[in-house]
């Protein structure tokens, strides 16, 4: 039991959980105007090239290379939203080839910019300043897990907030969840849904260019070919499962990072339990999420669950009123 509840634990499950975060986000967004953005995976892997490129040219500084990876990824998204919103291609199928351009790009990349294949590590990288808050040191096993965090750790927090507030308190969020809800319906309000998706797209492309940075720069320092290895699919995972809900995604995010992090904790003690037993909760998550989805849509078109808008309950509230 103390392996498991260990700040040890709960330091490495807000790790892992960062990046998973910060691309859920994206995901999210794209999710709320009805566009099924699985193109995570590949948008991750460019943005953490790029990220460690920049890290390269610059002579080690991270923050250039997380502000590299975060373009770079909002450049990719461009490409996604190009086949989804002006061609209106097929979201999966577009999501599938974002996924193996982005493969392919940094394995090319990899050879024709620096001469190598597999992997390369930046000679020098300076590492950001963790943080370290005094009065969080007083509350047990929490405190000791939130201090020494990377700051891109806090910023997935208040990017959460921040995803919050703007899907339910501005009139931004209102129209992106307009745009979902009813296209037609928003075309008629004078809202655009093309012009709503293109900013989205953008939006969720940055955030996962900035999660793939954060993975190539502050978890491993270096880039591996495929070196995401599914965390995309996993934050889809996450948005599905949280109910496309900024605070309960990032719980699933939360919940899929501590898994991970008990199995690593589990393999290092050596306790005699596999910790790919552990490992595989992520996955099975995965095919409930799935299936729930699946249950849920079929009640949608069946009539037999309303559907939930982003309106803000006050609004609701008052219609109950009324």
């Amino acid at each position: 039991m103390q392996i498991v509840f260990s700040s040890t634990v709960f330091a490495s499950m807000l790790r892992i959980a960062t990046p998973l975060t910060i691309a859920a986000l994206g995901c999210l967004l794209c999710y709320k105007t009805g566009v099924l953005n699985l193109a995570l995976e590949g948008i991750m892997l460019v943005g953490a090239f790029a990220s460690v490129a920049v890290v390269i040219w610059s002579g080690g500084n991270v923050w250039l290379g997380l502000i590299g990876g975060t373009v770079t990824g909002g450049l990719i998204a461009l490409v996604f939203g190009l086949a989804v919103v002006r061609f209106q291609a097929n979201h999966i199928i577009s999501s599938i080839a974002i996924n193996m351009l982005g493969l392919g790009l940094t394995t090319y990349l990899l050879r024709a910019l620096f001469e190598t294949q597999g992997q390369i590590r930046p000679p020098a990288i300076d590492k950001l300043p963790l943080l370290n808050i005094p009065l969080l040191e007083k509350i047990p096993v929490i405190g000791k897990a939130l201090n020494g965090q990377s700051p891109i750790t806090w910023l997935a927090f208040l990017l959460v907030i921040a995803c919050y507030i703007l899907l339910y308190k501005t009139e931004f969020g209102l129209n992106i969840c307009a745009v979902g809800e009813s296209e037609d319906a928003a075309r008629t309000a004078g809202v655009s849904p093309e012009r709503i998706r293109w900013q989205v797209i953008v939006l969720s492309g940055l955030l996962c260019g900035l999660a793939g940075g954060y993975i190539a720069t502050i978890t491993v320092s270096e880039f591996t070919e495929n070196m995401i290895s599914g965390r995309g699919f996993t934050a889809f995972t996450a948005v599905v499962f949280g109910g496309a809900h900024p605070v309960f995604v990032w719980l699933v995010t939360l919940l899929l990072g501590y898994a991970d992090a008990v199995g690593i904790q589990i393999e290092l003690v050596g306790t005699g339990i596999p910790s790919s037993i552990v490992k595989m909760f992520p996955f099975v998550l995965a095919l409930v999420s799935l299936v729930i989805a699946s249950g849920t849509q079929k009640l949608k078109s069946s009539g037999g669950l309303r559907r939930r808008s982003c309106d803000r309950p006050g609004r609701r509230n008052a219609r109950k009123a009324k």
